[in-house]
């Protein structure tokens, strides 16, 4: 660890998380400030294309298409994606903290202009992506959001509704598509989802394994979690089939069209789930994926 990075660190934050929890926030030091940098060592993260270089370089093209799977890490997308797309996988290292962590420099590299950008809201105000704040204003970008419907009392907008959206709007040559899923909550498994509704609006903010702490307390196992993940994957990735069946019958011919993701996911690895701040192989490793329509 460097001498900066310790004295970067949130101590406030800590001995608050101490009082809530000493264990609790001991790990969260001992993942943030040691195991990270060993891992991401190991897994080689720093070698991999950068994410923000391959998405300036998408849009330096007169025509693209970019669909975000929100949430939707590497080795998963890795084991999902030949039941649906044909094309070329290749990995990307976004920097964290997740989302917030590169979209506003995205955002703002010269070649993101006449841009038509769809993107599904979330119930959940902490987790719902605030594109229009990130849009500097001498950009020309078209927002249409779309807001959950017919999945309301679980607060997500399903891959149905964007692709819906999408059809009757209309494609602008220059698109990005922003799915939901497979982030939380799971539309597989709506009852795993209430309970944690709560956990997953704290675990910012509260000792890391928060969310371990309520499965142990529930005597729910792991593996409905990581089914009900998997499960909101499959359907993201079959209604991103669908569309793009659609379009290959559209006159707009993109000179590159990719499938990424904005972060990835923890999954019970080290005790932690969904994503935090941490820069660990499972959240900063995602697939960019080009499509072979």
């Amino acid at each position: 660890m460097k001498v900066e990075d310790f004295f970067d660190y949130d101590f406030k934050g800590f001995i608050l998380s101490l009082k809530l929890k000493p264990l609790g926030a001991i790990y969260d030091v001992l993942i943030r400030r040691a195991c990270s940098h060993f891992l991401m060592k190991v897994y080689r993260c720093d070698n991999l294309p950068s994410w923000l270089s391959l998405f300036r370089s998408l849009t330096k093209n007169n025509k693209f298409l970019l669909v975000v799977l929100d949430g939707a890490r590497f080795d998963a997308f890795r084991a999902l994606y030949a039941r649906f797309l044909r094309g070329e996988l290749c990995t990307a290292r976004v920097p964290p903290p997740h989302t917030y962590g590169w979209l506003p420099r995205a955002f703002s590299v010269p070649e993101f202009d006449n841009v038509r950008v769809f993107y599904a809201r979330l119930a959940i105000k902490s987790h719902d992506i605030m594109i229009e704040k990130l849009v500097p204003r001498h950009k020309k970008v078209e927002l249409i959001s779309i807001v959950p419907k017919r999945a309301k009392k679980l607060g997500t907008v399903l891959p149905s509704e964007v692709n819906e959206k999408v059809l009757k709007v209309g494609l602008s040559g220059r698109d990005i598509i922003w799915y939901s899923q497979p982030h939380f909550p799971w539309i597989y498994n709506y009852e795993l989802s209430k309970i944690l509704v709560r956990e997953v609006l704290l675990h910012d903010f509260f000792p890391p394994d928060i969310i371990a702490d309520k499965l142990k307390k529930l005597s729910v196992r792991r593996k409905f979690l990581v089914n009900a993940y998997y499960g909101n994957l499959i359907l993201a990735l079959k209604h991103v089939s669908d569309l793009l069946n659609h379009i290959k019958g559209m006159s707009i011919k993109y000179d590159e069209l990719v499938i990424t993701s904005d972060h990835g996911e923890l999954l019970g690895e080290y005790g932690l789930y969904l994503h935090q701040d941490y820069n660990l192989p499972q959240l900063v490793v995602v697939p960019w994926f080009r499509v072979k329509l």
